[in-house]
């Protein structure tokens, strides 16, 4: 087995055993979220991350995205099931990637407003992806993170105390 495959197990099981459902949150915020959207069952057959993302895009009534990389195939999806959706190139009200393409990218998460999400694909990747991970959640402009194992959710509310959840879906 190779050491990225037993990173992620070995990742899993510990999220596992540290992650809650609805009840374990108290914030009315991301218990509305979890509940009416994350929870809410539908047909969209999609990679789970990409899921998330078009949930959420519905439940918020986002009107733009921003893409950290080009991808095609991801756009494609996303506008098939989110056809209202703009894709631009900055000043966003949702912005999705790969925890990787943080890195890659000359995107400053501090500039997001305070209504926007981020989503990054991949959190538990790897060591180097969920070292990045906990250091965004340090940041001072992120209010409260979501760790879904599979992605990340990111809200900068100033109205919100700073609060990070795990939770099963």
């Amino acid at each position: 087995m190779k050491k990225q495959n037993v990173y992620r197990l070995i990742s899993y099981l510990k999220f596992l055993f540290s992650a809650t459902n609805q009840h374990g949150v108290h914030s009315p915020f991301v218990y509305n979220y979890v509940t009416k959207c994350l929870y809410r069952k539908t047909k969209i057959k999609l990679p789970i991350s990409l899921k998330i993302l078009v949930k959420s895009l519905t439940y918020f009534e986002y009107k733009t995205l921003q893409l950290l990389k080009s991808d095609k195939t991801s756009e494609e999806k996303i506008k098939k099931n989110c056809p209202s959706i703009s894709i631009v190139d900055s000043h966003a009200d949702v912005v999705f990637g790969k925890m990787s393409d943080l890195d890659e990218t000359e995107f400053n998460v501090n500039k997001l407003s305070n209504d926007s999400m981020l989503l990054l694909d991949g959190i538990h990747k790897n060591r180097q992806n969920l070292e990045k991970w906990m250091q965004l959640k340090e940041l001072k402009h992120v209010r409260v993170t979501i760790d879904l194992f599979y992605c990340g959710l990111v809200f900068f509310r100033k109205e919100q105390e700073k609060e990070h959840f795990k939770i099963r879906i």
